[in-house]
C-alpha cells in the first residue's frame, strides 16, 4: 500500500490521508455496535483515535503485512471491533456495569438518601467538612483536572468542558468520576459503599 509505505518513509501527510480515509466510517461503525448506555460511557471517536495509535505504532514496528487491496480496512476494522469489545467489557464488568446505572430520577439512583434529605441546606459543621474535603482533594489534582471540575461544579455540560480544556470526552468523565469516588470515600466514609 503506497501511502502506508510513503509513512513508513516519514510522510506524515500520508498519515493524515490514511486517517482521513477511513476514520468517519471506524467511527461510524464503532458507533452503531454500542447500545445507548453504553454509547454515554464510551466515545465512539476515542475508540477509533486508539486504533489508530495502535496501528501506527504496529506498522512502525512492521507487525502488518498488507498485500491485498482491502487488508487496510480489514486490518483496522479488526482493531477497532476488538478495542470496542475490550471497552464493552469494562463497562459491563461487575464494579463498572452500565446496566445498574439508574437515571437521576429514579429513586434508587440515591441509594436510600431521601429527596428531602438532599434538598436542605447544610449544617455549618456539615459545610465545613466538606469544604476541607474539597480543598484536599482539589490540591491533589492537576492544573486541567482541577479545572475541569471546576467547570462541573459551576454546572458545565460534559461536551463544554470538551471544549474548554482540549481534552476527550472520556479522559473528562475518568477525571470527573474519579473526583466523585474520592468525595464519596472522603466525606461519606470508606465503608459508605458497603
Amino acid at each position: 500500500m503506497k501511502l502506508l509505505s510513503r509513512w513508513r518513509a516519514g510522510d506524515q501527510a500520508a498519515a493524515n490521508e490514511l486517517f482521513r480515509r477511513y476514520a468517519d466510517k471506524l467511527i461510524g461503525l464503532a458507533h452503531r455496535r454500542l447500545s445507548t448506555q453504553l454509547a454515554a460511557r464510551i466515545d465512539a471517536q476515542d475508540v477509533v483515535q486508539s486504533v489508530y495509535c495502535s496501528f501506527f505504532v504496529g506498522a512502525r514496528a512492521g507487525r502488518f503485512v498488507l498485500e491485498q487491496s482491502g487488508d487496510l480496512w480489514r486490518l483496522l476494522v479488526a482493531i477497532t471491533l476488538h478495542k470496542l469489545r475490550r471497552q464493552v467489557e469494562r463497562h459491563t464488568a461487575v464494579k463498572r456495569d452500565v446496566g445498574a446505572e439508574r437515571p437521576l430520577h429514579d429513586p434508587e439512583s440515591l441509594f436510600g438518601i431521601s429527596y428531602q434529605a438532599l434538598a436542605r441546606e447544610p449544617l455549618p459543621e456539615e459545610a465545613v467538612a466538606l469544604t476541607d474535603t474539597l480543598q484536599e482533594i482539589m490540591g491533589g489534582l492537576d492544573p486541567v483536572q482541577r479545572h475541569m471540575v471546576e467547570l462541573r461544579l459551576q454546572g458545565y455540560s460534559v461536551g463544554e468542558i470538551v471544549l474548554e480544556t482540549q481534552r476527550s470526552a472520556t479522559t473528562v468523565r475518568r477525571v470527573l468520576e474519579r473526583f466523585r469516588q474520592k468525595l464519596g470515600h472522603d466525606y461519606l466514609g470508606d465503608d459508605a459503599c458497603g
